[in-house]
């Protein structure tokens, strides 16, 4: 049967009954609970109260006793002296006494009372009036010496004030070392009163929790003390009354006051002071009454609506919602854990909890796949950027617990890039793969990844993304272990990796950083990490560093040479010098190479090493590279205009240059623009220029040779280049590496030397020698054919203005 059929058959026949029955007994159910928790409501008011008040009395009886056992009290109620008491020790003993109601603002008042009742001294807020000096015959007073304890506690109304306080009186009692002998029995020699306000404690009774009810407080005799503004108000605060109220026990009884029935709850809060509870009787009637009518109301509706409604609401409301729950739930939700129910009948209910099952599974199977994807590398499988996050903050936190110290290595790959470049994207994904697979075989247990609980790991590295990994050393000896572990991975890394058949080389660089002296949160950690390693890469790659002081403090001459830099480049603030290259047959000056200098007025002279890798790095080598271009555009038509000069201009041309789309149309741009033959003006460039970005780059070279413009391969001999490879470059000049030209008589030099002469000129292209220093290098090269010379033997970088003059100076010849 279905459920359709099967739910009104059951609900008809048994909703009218038990609506009636569960009315009744929800009104007598809701009468009780709400009588009982006024009951409730006023205990704890009544105990509220209570609390409050022993506890400012308790702290008032240990105060008084801690004060009375002042050195400087007992000292001024044992001088005998009136002219030491009162000259001597009153003013430091009001200034201590001060100090005690600064830290006790409570204590409004604090009074040396002497054995007859004298106010002797007093302090007070200064608000207060001194309206009784001579206590002894006060009700107050004589309380304090009927009582058989020495200290005394009490309530009542202060005579100067005419607003109830707490008292606490102690009895100083004390022998006269200089007068008695050392047993004799202490005398009384005065006593400490503290005068507590009860303000705090009284503003709880205002506002009543009822209407036209309230609390309010007497002594033993009845006499009202304070009370809540609503009795106040109603004028049932009689002395009378309340005398009446106190003489009976403690506890709950029904008092009518004033024509009106009221529900009097009572309690003694001390031997002098009651707490009295007023609650009419017509508030907790009206309660009931509104239950009463609001049970009737919701049976009666039932009743009347819920049978000609039943059908048209279950088929509405019940049965259809069903029916189109139990369709969203089977293709509806990828984002629960795995929960399973019992099926447990062939209705809609049971077809429901299959396709909940049916949910539930698609649920956890696809939260899995999310977990797995927020926290791991797709490619590798290690642990991602995300989870090393969380990983390392972890382990800080760890580490800072149990105060001990783990290392952060950071690892890049050295020739990655290169790889990438040459090999494609998908040779450089597969190096990837092959570079964590040594990574992981080269790992011993204690140098593995610690896990954050809860989130399983499956490897032990973390990939932050491109070629950069992160490894995290958690062991008492890092600082020792570190070094061997990065070793190690280097090593193992220094063997070629096979690429379908191809033996690639890379390398690793590693900067480490120690927890906790490197750094205490996760940001300094892997910042000082990537310094170490960015400083393992300037030391000539495939090392490592830890990071240290310094290199911080070059980072920071990083930050500050790239901020002068901007500044340099938004001002123009640069200059070039002019380096000549020489013919070797004539020994003529028949071009020069135009080098670009920087004196920054903080910095001072810049080397161009130092900061044309920055601008490259920063982009700023694009505006560098234009300047540059047109002043040696410009000063060479000058030259040209002049007809001072017959030369031909170099001008370097970074990688970022060379590699954006037209290059070559910027050239041709400015030779037009200064009259400037194709010929006139030629460009230098590094391996590394044609490398990087090397489609583009090719094209804006053939560009430029469909121009005129000739190109110089400059350092040749220091990248990866060979011979056979420039035959498809469009290459006409070959720069040899000044090292080559230094180091002449080491390593065979000379001999490579010759072979880069005769097969450049093989392949038509002309030789240009740097590092020309002294007359062997001369002798060497001009023997050997090299086409043309540049060095200090002919002259260094010179300002423009002094080009001209080298024209007609001898230069040195061969021997």
């Amino acid at each position: 049967m279905k459920l359709r059929t099967r739910l009104p058959l059951l609900v008809v026949p048994l909703i009218t009954a038990p609506l009636l029955l569960v009315g009744l007994l929800a009104f007598v159910e809701l009468k009780d609970s709400a009588r009982s928790r006024a009951d409730q409501q006023t205990q704890l008011l009544l105990e509220r109260f209570d609390a409050q008040l022993q506890q400012q009395i308790r702290s008032a009886t240990a105060n008084v006793l801690l004060f009375s056992e002042d050195p400087l009290l007992q000292k001024y109620l044992l001088a005998g002296d009136a002219t030491e008491r009162y000259a001597l020790l009153q003013r430091p003993l009001q200034r201590k006494l001060r100090g005690i109601q600064r830290v006790f603002p409570q204590y409004y008042e604090i009074r040396v009372l002497l054995p007859d009742g004298f106010e002797d001294l007093r302090v007070d807020d200064g608000a207060l009036p001194n309206l009784t000096e001579e206590e002894g015959r006060t009700p107050l007073f004589l309380a304090i010496q009927r009582a058989p304890q020495d200290t005394l506690t009490q309530i009542a109304i202060n005579p100067d004030n005419r607003q109830p306080a707490l008292y606490a009186t102690h009895a100083v009692r004390m022998i006269d070392p200089s007068l008695d002998s050392y047993n004799a029995t202490p005398q009384l020699r005065g006593y400490l009163s503290l005068t507590v306000s009860l303000q705090a404690l009284l503003g709880t009774l205002t506002p009543s929790p009822w209407p036209k009810g309230g609390i309010a407080l007497s002594d033993a005799r009845g006499r009202p003390l304070a009370a809540s503004q609503e009795l106040e108000d109603s004028g049932l605060l009689q002395p009378s009354t309340l005398a009446a109220l106190t003489s009976a026990s403690e506890g709950e009884r029904q008092v009518r006051l004033a024509d009106q029935a009221y529900q009097h709850q009572a309690r003694r809060l001390t031997d002098d002071l009651w707490i009295h509870l007023l609650v009419p009787e017509t508030v907790l009637l009206n309660e009931s009454r509104k239950i009463g009518n609001l049970v009737l109301l919701i049976c009666l509706g039932a009743i009347a609506l819920s049978v000609p409604l039943l059908l048209l609401v279950l088929r509405g409301q019940f049965i259809r919602p069903l029916e189109r729950l139990n369709n969203a739930l089977a293709t509806l939700g990828q984002q629960q854990q795995l929960v399973q129910v019992t099926v447990q009948s062939a209705d809609e209910i049971g077809e429901l909890s299959r396709s909940f099952n049916q949910m539930s599974l698609a649920l956890y199977q696809s939260n899995e796949r999310i977990r797995d994807l927020a926290f791991s590398d797709s490619l590798t499988g290690l642990p991602n950027r995300l989870m090393f996050i969380k990983t390392l903050r972890r382990e800080i936190e760890q580490a800072r617990q149990h105060q001990s110290r783990f290392a952060l290595l950071f690892l890049d790959l050295d020739n990655f890039k290169h790889i990438n470049d040459t090999l494609g994207h998908a040779a450089g994904d597969q190096l990837l793969i092959k570079v964590t697979e040594i990574f992981q075989a080269n790992l011993r247990g204690y140098d593995y990844l610690s896990r954050p609980v809860g989130i399983e790991v499956s490897r032990d590295m973390a990939r932050l993304g491109g070629d950069e990994f992160t490894l995290l050393l958690n062991h008492p000896e890092v600082d020792q272990l570190a070094g061997p572990v990065a070793e190690r991975i280097i090593n193992a890394l220094a063997e070629p990796i096979d690429l379908d058949g191809s033996e690639c080389y890379v390398g690793c660089s590693i900067g480490i950083a120690i927890y906790p002296e490197d750094g205490n949160s996760v940001e300094d950690m892997v910042k000082h990490a990537d310094l170490a390693m960015y400083q393992a890469k300037t030391r000539g790659k495939s090392n490592y560093q830890f990071f240290s002081s310094a290199i911080a403090e070059r980072s920071q001459e990083r930050v500050l040479l790239d901020q002068r830099l901007r500044s340099a480049v938004e001002s123009c603030n640069f200059h070039l010098h002019y380096q000549p290259i020489v013919d070797s047959r004539s020994l003529r000056i028949k071009s020069v190479e135009a080098l670009i200098r920087w004196d920054d007025p903080e910095l001072g002279r810049v080397p161009p090493d130092q900061f044309i890798p920055l601008a490259e790095e920063n982009g700023l080598i694009l505006q560098i590279g234009q300047w540059v271009l047109e002043q040696a555009a410009g000063q060479l038509a000058a030259w040209k205009q002049d007809q001072t000069a017959d030369l031909r201009m170099a001008v370097n041309v970074s990688s970022v240059q060379l590699a954006q789309p037209g290059f070559a149309r910027q050239v041709a741009r400015l030779l037009r623009q200064y009259q400037l033959g194709a010929d006139e003006l030629y460009i230098e460039l590094t391996e590394t220029a044609v490398l990087q970005g090397r489609e583009q780059a090719l094209a804006n070279l053939h560009e430029l040779r469909d121009l005129g413009v000739k190109v110089a391969l400059d350092d040749f001999g220091t990248g990866y280049s060979s011979l056979s490879y420039l035959q498809t470059l469009p290459i006409d000049i070959l720069k040899i590496d000044r090292s080559f030209i230094l180091n002449l008589q080491e390593n065979n030099n000379g001999v490579i030397l010759s072979a880069i002469i005769t097969m450049a000129h093989s392949l038509g292209m002309q030789v240009v020698a740097e590092g020309v220093e002294d007359q062997a290098h001369l002798n060497f090269l001009t023997s050997e054919g090299c086409d043309l010379l540049q060095g200090y033997l002919f002259s260094r970088p010179r300002p423009a203005d002094e080009i001209v003059g080298l024209l007609s100076q001898p230069l040195p010849e061969a021997c």
